[in-house]
Formats: C-alpha cells, sequence, structure tokens
C-alpha cells in the first residue's frame, strides 16, 4: 500500500509538472512574440522618425530633384543605431553612400513597390555583408509614381541578440518555474495524500483487538475529510459488530454450558454406581431428556437467528384469519395462565385475512404471551388483540406485570437478554425469544417494539404488511364470511 501510495504521488506530481510546463511554454511562447512585437514597433517608429530628419535635411539638385545633403549617410537614431540612406530617382538613379549597405536591386525594387502602392513600406532585407536589415522607404513627393524614393535602413542584429538574450532569460525563468512548482507539487501531493497514507498505515496494522483506533488527522470538510470520517464510522460499526459478536459467543457459551455440565454429572453419577434401580435409571433419563430439549430449542433458535442475519429466512406467504389466528394462540396457552391464576383476553376483529407466514408468526405471538404470563401476578390479565392499520395488521400483547427497566429498554431484542437476569432457567427462557421475534417480525416485512408507556405492564407491538411477498402460497384463497366481532375473557 505504502508503494501504491508513492506512486500515486509520483503519479500526481508528473501530472502537475507537465500541465505547469504547458501553460509556461504557452504564456512564454505568448510574452516572447509580445517582446518581439513591440520592439519591432518600436525599431519601425524610430526608423520613420529619422527617414523624416533625412527628408528634411536633403538638398536639391540642378534638375530639381532632391539630393542627399551632409546626413546623407543616415545618421544614428535617438538610441544610438546606426542608420543608412539612399534615394532613388524617378529616373532609376541610385544616391548612396561610398559604402553601399543595401544592393542597388533591392533599393530599386523597393522603389517600385513604394511607387506602385502611393505609400510608406517597411521590407526586410538582405545587406551586403550578409546581415539581415530593416528598411523603410517612401516617396518624396506626389505623385508617388514619379517622385523619387527615400530608403532609411538599420541592421536587426541588434534586435536579434536582444530576442535571444530575452529568449534565453524566458528559457532559464521558465526552467525554475517548472521546478520549483513540481517541488511545491511533490509537497502538496504528500500533504494531500497525508490522510490516506495514514488510513492505510492503521488498516495494515488493526486487528480485532484495536478497533477502538481512529484516523485523527483533522480534515477540512472536503473528499478527503468524508474519506477519513467514513473510515471512522466504518471501524465504528465494526468494533460494534466485534463487540456483540462477543458477547454473542459469551452468551450462548454460558447458556450451553449449564445443560452440558447438568448432563455431564448426570451420567458420571449413573455409570459411578454399580447397581442402579430401574427408578432411578427412569429419573436419570428424564433429567437428561429434559436438557436435551433445552438445549434443541436454544439450537433451534440460534439457527433461526442465524439464519435470519445472514438474510436466508424466507418466510412463507400464506393467507391467515386474523381473528382464527388469536383465538387459537390464546387456546393454546390456557393451561398454563390457569396454572398461575392469570385471565386471558382475546380482542379479534369481525373479518381480516393477513398474507404472512402461520409458523413463523405463530412463533413470535407464542414467545410474546410466554413472556406475558411469565411475568404477570397471580391474579393479573394478560391481552392479545389485533388492530388493522389500514397498510396491514398491528397485534398488540398486553400485561400489568412490572414492566421492562428503563435501562434495559434499548437492549431488549438483543439475543440473551433477559428482563430479570436472577430469575432460574426452569422460570425463564434462554433470553433469545424477544430477539427471536424480532427478527422474524423483520423478515416478515414487519417489526416488533416495546410500547413505552408509564405505569406497570409491558405491551408488545407486532406490525405486519397486509401482504408480504413470500415464496409460495395465498393464490385462490377465498376469506371466510364476515362475523360479528368477539372479545372474552377466559
Amino acid at each position: 500500500m505504502r508503494r501504491y501510495l508513492t506512486s500515486t504521488r509520483s503519479r500526481l506530481t508528473a501530472l502537475a509538472v507537465v500541465l505547469l510546463a504547458i501553460a509556461v511554454i504557452i504564456a512564454g511562447g505568448a510574452l516572447q512574440i509580445a517582446f518581439t512585437l513591440t520592439e519591432t514597433g518600436e525599431s519601425d517608429s524610430a526608423l520613420a522618425s529619422q527617414a523624416g530628419l533625412i527628408a528634411a535635411a536633403l538638398g536639391t539638385g540642378p534638375d530639381g530633384q532632391p539630393t542627399l545633403g551632409p546626413s546623407g549617410a543616415g545618421g544614428e537614431t535617438q538610441t544610438g543605431v546606426a542608420v543608412h540612406a539612399a534615394l532613388v530617382s524617378p529616373q532609376g538613379a541610385v544616391i548612396r553612400p561610398a559604402a553601399p549597405l543595401v544592393s542597388d536591386s533591392d533599393l530599386e525594387q523597393m522603389a517600385a513597390r513604394v511607387r506602385s502602392l502611393g505609400q510608406p513600406t517597411w521590407v526586410d532585407v538582405a545587406g551586403t555583408n550578409g546581415a539581415l536589415r530593416r528598411a523603410y522607404a517612401e516617396p518624396l513627393g506626389r505623385p508617388a509614381s514619379s517622385a523619387s524614393v527615400l530608403v532609411v535602413s538599420r541592421s536587426l542584429r541588434e534586435l536579434q541578440a536582444a530576442d535571444e538574450r530575452d529568449l534565453l532569460m524566458l528559457i532559464l525563468f521558465s526552467g525554475l518555474v517548472v521546478l520549483g512548482g513540481g517541488m511545491l507539487a511533490y509537497w502538496l501531493a504528500g500533504r494531500i495524500l497525508q490522510p490516506v497514507s495514514r488510513i492505510a498505515e492503521l488498516a495494515r496494522t488493526l486487528s480485532e483487538r484495536d478497533l477502538h483506533r481512529r484516523v485523527d488527522t483533522p480534515m477540512p470538510r472536503d473528499e478527503l475529510g468524508d474519506l477519513v470520517e467514513t473510515f471512522n464510522e466504518m471501524l465504528d460499526r465494526l468494533e460494534d459488530s466485534f463487540e456483540s459478536l462477543r458477547r454473542f459467543t459469551a452468551d450462548a457459551s454460558h447458556e450451553l454450558r449449564a445443560p452440558l455440565a447438568l448432563m455431564q454429572t448426570e451420567i458420571e453419577v449413573a455409570l459411578g454406581r454399580a447397581r442402579m434401580e430401574p427408578r432411578d435409571y427412569r429419573r436419570s433419563l428424564i433429567s437428561l431428556a429434559a436438557e436435551v430439549r433445552h438445549l434443541t430449542r436454544i439450537v433451534d433458535q440460534l439457527l433461526i437467528l442465524a439464519r435470519a442475519d445472514a438474510g436466508a429466512l424466507h418466510p412463507v406467504a400464506e393467507a391467515m384469519d386474523v381473528a382464527d389466528f388469536l383465538h387459537e394462540a390464546v387456546a393454546r396457552w390456557l393451561v398454563r395462565a390457569r396454572e398461575r391464576n392469570l385471565r386471558l383476553a382475546v380482542d379479534a376483529p369481525d373479518s381480516g385475512v393477513i398474507i404472512a407466514d402461520p409458523d413463523l408468526i405463530r412463533r413470535v405471538v407464542d414467545n410474546l404471551l410466554d413472556n406475558a404470563i411469565r411475568h404477570a401476578p397471580a391474579g393479573g390479565r394478560v391481552s392479545l388483540r389485533a388492530v388493522e392499520t389500514g397498510t396491514g395488521w398491528e397485534f398488540q400483547v398486553d400485561d400489568n406485570g412490572p414492566g421492562i427497566p428503563a435501562d434495559l429498554r434499548d437492549h431488549l431484542f438483543r439475543p440473551f437478554v433477559r428482563g430479570d437476569s436472577a430469575r432460574s432457567r426452569s422460570e425463564g427462557g434462554a433470553g433469545l425469544g424477544l430477539a427471536l421475534s424480532a427478527a422474524i417480525a423483520t423478515a416478515s416485512g414487519g417489526s416488533l417494539s416495546l410500547i413505552n408507556r408509564d405505569g406497570p405492564g409491558a405491551c408488545f407491538s407486532l406490525v405486519l404488511p397486509e401482504k408480504f411477498d413470500g415464496s409460495s402460497g395465498g393464490a385462490g384463497f377465498r376469506p371466510p364470511p364476515a362475523r360479528a366481532a368477539s372479545s372474552r375473557i377466559v
């Protein structure tokens, strides 16, 4: 991972350097062109001004044509640049200094061009010494087609040297800018990727014992800040999951250890005695059978919870008559309620059908009734009712027992959580009933919750949709005819 981050940093730096180099080249080229155009414009202006001075100092010959005066050589511009001047008469005669710097043919061509255009012009020509020169030609008089032409030229060697000097400085400056920009980009890339590097280092050294660690690098609210926050939130979820798994494993081990220990003790006692009466064997077998049933019930509940957590619990969709379902559920618990001197009340609707898995929903309602009967006081009352919500049905199981402690309500639907941790296994279950019921409700498209209220007692609410798309069932079902609402107390 570190090699990958180093490679990413290098790629980001290279990309920044390439983009910066392209920008510097474009900006440098534009700047060089601007410098060249400015210097050329200033040179042309100086050359035209010098031509005006020379034209003002021209003399007149016997034939009335202008002649070069004492400053016929051209002199120098105000910036000290040497200027050469020459005259081309209408007849084509060239009047120039003794040392020609521009050939006669070039002078005649420039004169012909000026006469044809009728206005001054600038031309780059090759001097007699091989050096490039800038020439300015203008007509002396009107009409231009029959006037003498004054040609003033200067060497471009100084301008070329200045351009080369400017180009060299620009190249050196651009190189320094690109180098400095590359170093800055490398440093910034390291700063930007620092949280990613810390995340990689933390992920590399993280184990199930270090899930409390977090990336504590202060970050602004940008993409990298969101990445750090998301990574820390992921660690929070992992820590909660591992803690829940550890707690579940410890509780399951503790819950399974007690019946196994009892079974082992019973078997060792039976094997340790040389002879036993048949009734003693029967008593041992009855005790072992009770523990086996308890273990079977725990394992069955754990399997359903595991399937629900894995998303593999698929309820079967069948049509259920709500009123019949409520009466059947109460009938199964009549004997148990009478043993505890409790009254069972059922409030069934006049009619109603729900599409759900009868076996799973029956298990949920049985768990809730069992829980209510065990906690209701002698002479108390447990009620079961169903209310249509418009989008489904709500089943409520209510009792007037001591209720659920406030500090236990947030953990009530976790596995192995008991409302009374002090009660024995003979009086209560393994603490899987509510967790299993909540998992079944969720798998059936509904929910199971505790209705908080003041005063004694507890009321659990099972909300189910009217129709649930299961794997089978329900097709062709005809609901039973409507009947009067029933409410009875047993």
